[in-house]
């Protein structure tokens, strides 16, 4: 995802600046070299557990489709894990790829507020649920804080959204949900569609 990064350690600052530099490096590198002898970086598929590996949590009233506004791709949020729906590459050479999951254990701590792993950043996942239905999140990522936000596309259950952005959700009714009708196997899976493939970095 791309975010706004705010370093608070000189070791953060430090591996930040050298990560930097040792990319300008190769990138200059390869357009030394004579255009029939350049070869694309290599995209390797992120070190990222898939959907079916990962157990389910409870239910949440933000279970649904989102947007990384920031990239414009979509992930699923579903009983306390979050999967890519579609495609991207995070840190130039990691492809994200479908059903692979970007968030864990998430859970709502109090209205509005939910917490949990974010996988690609390596680090606590703080999100708040504002008025307008977006979710504006904070991560403590291993190389320093980042910033993004989620744009909402679908929700499994409006009614509790709804009522979660107006700050009256009642636990208990969510939890009671059965899984999504498009869930095939009845493993609370939801069947991937395809989306769009474009490269961009998270």
């Amino acid at each position: 995802m791309q975010f706004q990064r705010r370093h608070s350690l000189p070791g953060s600052r430090a591996l930040w600046r050298h990560s930097v530099v040792a990319i300008c490096l190769m990138t200059c590198g390869l357009w030394a070299l004579p255009a029939r002898a350049q070869q694309p970086v290599p995209e390797l598929p992120a070190f990222l557990p898939m959907a079916h590996t990962v157990p389910q949590g409870a239910v949440t009233p933000i279970d649904g489709e989102w947007v990384v506004t920031s990239i414009g791709k979509r992930i699923r949020i579903q009983a306390g894990r979050a999967y890519a729906v579609d495609s991207w590459l995070h840190m130039f050479v990691l492809r994200i790829q479908p059903m692979m999951v970007v968030l864990k254990d998430i859970r709502r701590t109090q209205p509005g507020h939910y917490t949990g792993q974010d996988l690609p950043l390596m680090g606590a996942w703080n999100a708040r649920l504002g008025p307008d239905g977006t979710l504006s999140v904070n991560v403590q990522g291993a190389l320093g804080p980042a910033q993004y936000t989620l744009m909402p596309v679908s929700q499994d259950d409006p009614q509790a959204f709804a009522e979660e952005k107006r700050g009256n959700y009642q636990p208990g009714r969510a939890e009671e949900k059965p899984a999504p009708a498009d869930d095939d196997d009845g493993n609370g899976e939801e069947v991937y569609e395809g989306g769009p493939n474009d490269e961009e970095e998270w």
